[in-house]
């Protein structure tokens, strides 16, 4: 069976093409788990001895004292990261990993997920074995966070679920990147309403285009570059930071929602000038798109854009695939993860393009699967 596609799906931040607001629906079957585990572990601190001093609070209310004001004081709009500064705070294709692992769907950078086998009937002591290596990590917890951690600006979000399999758990850690979600840009006059699990909701008189024309317009003047639609949603690059801007109707009259989320990319993966259809698919790390240019030229521009990520073709030419129209040229960068180029011909001087990107920790998971 393929674990993958049998695993429970765990709150998480929204996926592209989807009203963030719907998360909240899904979140109801996982909010009792995370929240009974973040309860007993507060009871268990809360039952400890206090210190000798007896005026000094216990280090579980200093951190969360600390978390409280780094939500509450965080105005800060801060440059989106790229691979390197978002690998200085946390690297999770480092991550420890809890033992009797039974399937690793993604170890990068940026996000961590995996297939554990329970040792008891809950999860409580595999999410605390996260929280734990968290914590000494220098991440802080925020009060009431339903798994939520924050370090030097970026938002960390972590689940651990029952497995639709008996006797398994699936693990997910995503760093959601260094946005403040809050600050980006929006059409004047928009009330900002909310931000939570990294979702910031604002509502705007506009109507629905004419809110989407200007918030494109507002991203592109701070240097975000488009990077696809997907439904409602338009996805946006900067550095290795993905966001999403989804702008919907209300069933308020004459009131548009505005919502932002973002993505810490493990890979930046480059567009070419006048692109068409392009697609990101952030769980496969995946871009799709078609190019102006013959494939020598869409070839050339990724052996130059690629350069500068420390990328290098392991071959001078793309090669083609055996029964199959595509040609293909492979990347590797010193850590060996790999970046996989497929073209082929669509029309004239277009391309079609597929690029897509596994760490080194992901190419030796699935080279031991039977």
């Amino acid at each position: 069976m393929n674990l993958k596609s049998s695993c429970c799906n765990a709150r998480h931040a929204p996926q592209f093409g989807r009203d963030p607001s719907q998360e909240w629906l899904k979140s109801s079957l996982f909010l009792a788990v995370c929240l009974s585990v973040t309860c007993l572990a507060q009871s268990s601190l809360a039952q400890q001895s206090p210190s000798k001093s007896g005026d000094k609070p216990p280090r579980s209310a200093n951190r969360a004292n600390e978390a409280k004001k780094a939500a509450n004081a965080d105005q800060e709009v801060r440059k989106p990261a790229s691979v390197e500064e978002a690998a200085q705070v946390i690297d999770l294709s480092t991550f420890p990993l809890l033992p009797n692992v039974l399937a690793i769907h993604a170890r990068s950078v940026g996000h961590l997920e995996y297939v554990v086998s329970l040792k008891s009937f809950d999860v409580k002591s595999e999410y605390e074995f996260q929280r734990r290596n968290l914590l000494a990590r220098q991440w802080q917890e925020l009060p009431d966070g339903d798994g939520q951690f924050t370090r030097s600006g970026f938002h960390l979000y972590v689940t651990v679920q029952t497995h639709d399999e008996p006797g398994k758990a699936v693990v997910k850690l995503q760093n959601h990147g260094n946005v403040n979600v809050s600050k980006l840009p929006v059409p004047k006059g928009t009330k900002y309403i909310k931000t939570a699990y990294n979702v910031a909701d604002f509502e705007t008189a506009a109507s629905v285009q004419e809110a989407r024309d200007m918030v494109l317009a507002l991203l592109m003047d701070q240097g975000w570059q488009p990077y696809g639609m997907r439904g409602d949603a338009m996805d946006m690059k900067q550095n290795a930071v993905l966001l999403t801007a989804s702008i919907t109707s209300t069933r308020k009259p004459g009131v548009t929602r505005i919502a932002f989320w973002t993505t810490q990319m493990p890979v930046e993966l480059p567009v070419p000038p006048q692109s068409e259809s392009i697609l990101y698919q952030s769980d496969r790390n995946r871009l799709e798109l078609v190019a102006v240019g013959s494939m020598d030229e869409i070839a050339t521009f990724y052996k130059n854009s690629l350069a500068a990520f420390d990328w290098q073709p392991i071959a001078e030419k793309p090669v083609r695939e055996i029964n199959s129209q595509q040609f293909v040229l492979t990347f590797r960068n010193r850590a060996q993860d790999m970046v996989r180029l497929g073209m082929s011909e669509r029309g004239k001087e277009k391309t079609r393009i597929t690029l897509e990107y596994q760490s080194k920790g992901e190419l030796d998971a699935r080279s031991r699967e039977p």
